[in-house]
Order: structure tokens, then C-alpha cells, then sequence
């Protein structure tokens, strides 16, 4: 039963992001035709919608999702993305230090720093992970994403929009593996989809400017810290925790009890 509400759970999601994406480029596609358009279209304008398309239609079909969550499920992904979000404003300092990077390698130096980018991808494979639930990794990162701004996180209230980018891709990737694959193949493949969402959402806000080679070694930068920073080290931390038993009463500490 639970294998099969999983999987059942997986397909709305899929289908979901999936249809609000192409929906989402469609109007803009409409709305761009015509000598009195509303916008003018451009490539770059509809990847990027897109992806807040897929990532909004995860969001949307997670909701639904998360109403079939015990009320301890609930708490722990709501503990573990508030605690995660504290670490994202850390986090955000010291990218601040990081500035020299940017400064001392021009152009490129945007690349080499994007690869400490993946940590902010941690609460969406971390409580997944953890949990197993669809939901998890949008709900989490989202969670993140709020204690971060409301802590004052130098990007306002533009984090709120990663990190549903962020969350929703990363959920699309547990959704495509059926909620039922947690080994660390999957756990880097959903902080790729992550990554991705970043990517996507500060081109658009903050870097559009920017030579194409410089943006896809960022891209590639930030796929490597993704695996990194948030697959292999949330699985890590997840595994060290449940070794120690605090985690018995979760899908990863019976997956772990079972063998």
C-alpha cells in the first residue's frame, strides 16, 4: 500500500509540473504574438518560466501530498528545514567572504565561487532523505528559504523564489524515481535539479548579463558543489544521525533497522 501511494503520489506530481510548465510557456508564447504584445519573446525568458512552471505544478501537487503526512513527519521536516534554514543565513555570510573570489579572477571568478553554492540545496535532500514522503524536499527547502529571509538574508524575499525552484526540482527527481530510490545516485541526480532551479532563477534576477561561457561554467560549478555539498554531505550527516538512533521512528532509521 505504501509503495503503491508512493508511486501514486510520484505521477501527480510528474504530471502536474510537467502541465503548468508548458502551460506557463504557452501564455507567454501568446501573450508575446502581435504587434500589441504584452512582452516580447525571447528563449531564455521562457526556460525560465519553464522552470518556475515545473516547479510550481510540484509545488501545487506536493501540497495535496503532505495532507496524507503523520503529525510527526510534519514536525521533523519542519525542524530539520528551520534548523537547515538557520545554516542557509550563515551560509550567506560567508559567501559575503567569498566576494574576494569574484573580485580576483574577473569574469570566471563567478564560476570558482558557485562552487560552494550546493550547501543551499541541503534541506531539500536532507529531510527527504530522511523522511520519504512526497512533499519532503519542496517543504524543507521551502521552510529553509523562510527562516533565512526572515533571519535577514541579504537576497530578500528573492530566496522565497529559489527555493521553490530549488525544492521543486529536487522533488520532480524523487518523483521521477518513484519515492521509492534514496541511494546516493538519486540524492545527487535531486541536488542536480536543484542546482538547476538556482541557476535558472539568478540568471533571470541577477546575472543575464553575463558572457554565456561564464554562466555555464557557473552552471557546471554548480553541479559539482550540488553533489558535494548537498547530495553525498546530506546523506552523510542523515546516516551519521541515524546511526546514533535518533532516527528509529523514521522511513530512513526502519530502512536502516530492516537492513
Amino acid at each position: 500500500m505504501t509503495g503503491e501511494r508512493r508511486l501514486g503520489g510520484g505521477w501527480a506530481i510528474i504530471l502536474a509540473s510537467a502541465l503548468l510548465g508548458i502551460a506557463t510557456v504557452v501564455v507567454y508564447w501568446f501573450a508575446s504574438q502581435g504587434e500589441g504584445a504584452w512582452v516580447t519573446w525571447s528563449e531564455i525568458n521562457a526556460v525560465v518560466l519553464a522552470a518556475m512552471g515545473v516547479a510550481a505544478g510540484a509545488a501545487i501537487a506536493s501540497s495535496e501530498e503532505i495532507k496524507r503526512w503523520t503529525t510527526w513527519e510534519s514536525i521533523l521536516t519542519a525542524v530539520l528545514g528551520g534548523v537547515i534554514g538557520i545554516l542557509f543565513w550563515l551560509w550567506g555570510l560567508f559567501w559575503e567572504l567569498l566576494e574576494f573570489i569574484k573580485a580576483g579572477i574577473p569574469g570566471y571568478g563567478y564560476a570558482v565561487r558557485d562552487l560552494f553554492y550546493g550547501f543551499w540545496f541541503l534541506a531539500a535532500i536532507l529531510a527527504p532523505y530522511i523522511v520519504r514522503r512526497p512533499g519532503a524536499a519542496l517543504a524543507a527547502e521551502m521552510v529553509g528559504a523562510i527562516v533565512s529571509a526572515l533571519l535577514g538574508s541579504q537576497w530578500g524575499l528573492t530566496v522565497l523564489i529559489s527555493g521553490l525552484a530549488q525544492g521543486g526540482l529536487a522533488e520532480v527527481v524523487f518523483a521521477l524515481r518513484g519515492y521509492k530510490h534514496y541511494d546516493l545516485p538519486t540524492l545527487i541526480a535531486a541536488s542536480a535539479g536543484a542546482a538547476l532551479g538556482s541557476w535558472i532563477v539568478d540568471y533571470a534576477f541577477w546575472y543575464n548579463e553575463l558572457a554565456v561561457p561564464i554562466v555555464v561554467l557557473m552552471l557546471i560549478a554548480r553541479f559539482i558543489s550540488a553533489a558535494v555539498l548537498s547530495g553525498w554531505l546530506g546523506k552523510v550527516l542523515s546516516d551519521a544521525l541515524a546511526a546514533t538512533g535518533a532516527l528509529d521512528n523514521t522511513a530512513l532509521g526502519r530502512a536502516r533497522i530492516q537492513g
